[in-house]
């Protein structure tokens, strides 16, 4: 049967939960229909509320980010599309800014994938001690501080079950990074980063692809990812489709 937009919402927020419980500095709690994770990471989308449904209790929400805010870190609240209009009002009251809204893809059939690896890419999987190479290429992809990506790769996080964590290399230089978590039958889709010296070779592309293929190997069925606009073109042509887009709404203290 066909993923629906229910299905994929509670497998983005229940991954961010498991994950984030794992980092040795982070932590998650769920209430209301609404999850709150905090990773430490001083980046206003890995910390906050994710809610998956759409008429939650407003003031667990509100209690939920009162816990994450007290954390003094920046953080986001995002909202599937159709959330009552009292969660904005919420957002707005607390001089959260609206973002650009994050697509939630899925990859109803990925055993039909076909993506071609470059000759010279060549991805290795990573041990939990190696976690720091993840770190290094994701954060020169997404232009962020390398020690961000230290807290959020933290080697605790490759130790759980179903995480698959990896570094593509292209003649020897790092090229590409990317992290699968296989949760049930989904394979969500993370940290796929290109640097800006490796980008429109097909690695993301083949990265994507890889974390699918070792996913479904776990017992994944289908793939989910929330999209960046740089990757937005990548993901539609291996076949992904937006089921709902997200509110994003950012504080910054």
């Amino acid at each position: 049967m066909p993923v629906d937009a229910e299905h994929a919402a509670r497998a983005l927020t229940t991954a961010w939960q498991q994950l984030c419980s794992a980092l040795p500095y982070g932590w998650a709690e769920r209430a209301g229909g609404a999850v709150a994770c905090v990773t430490t990471v001083f980046l206003p989308t890995l910390n906050g509320v994710w809610v998956d449904e759409l008429d939650p209790p407003v003031e667990r929400v509100a209690q939920l980010l009162d816990r994450v805010a007290a954390d003094g870190l920046p953080y986001c609240l995002q909202l599937r599309p159709g959330t009552g209009e009292a969660l904005g009002e919420l957002a707005r009251e607390r001089d959260m800014s609206r973002e650009q809204d994050v697509p939630l893809m899925v990859l109803q059939e990925p055993g039909k994938l076909e993506c071609a690896t470059p000759a010279e890419l060549v991805i290795h999987p990573l041990a939990p001690a190696q976690a720091h190479r993840h770190a290094s290429v994701a954060a020169a992809g997404f232009g962020a501080h390398e020690e961000h990506f230290r807290r959020l790769i933290a080697p605790a996080l490759l130790e759980l079950a179903g995480v698959r964590c990896y570094v593509g290399e292209a003649a020897g230089e790092p090229a590409v990074s990317g992290l699968g978590y296989t949760m049930a039958d989904g394979v969500g889709i993370f940290n796929i980063a290109t640097p800006p010296g490796s980008r429109r070779r097909g690695y993301g592309a083949a990265m994507t692809a890889r974390v699918i293929a070792d996913g479904l190997s776990d017992g994944g069925r289908w793939a989910w990812l929330q999209s960046s606009p740089a990757g937005y073109s990548i993901y539609e042509r291996l076949g992904f489709r937006t089921l709902e887009s997200w509110q994003s709404w950012l504080a910054m203290p």
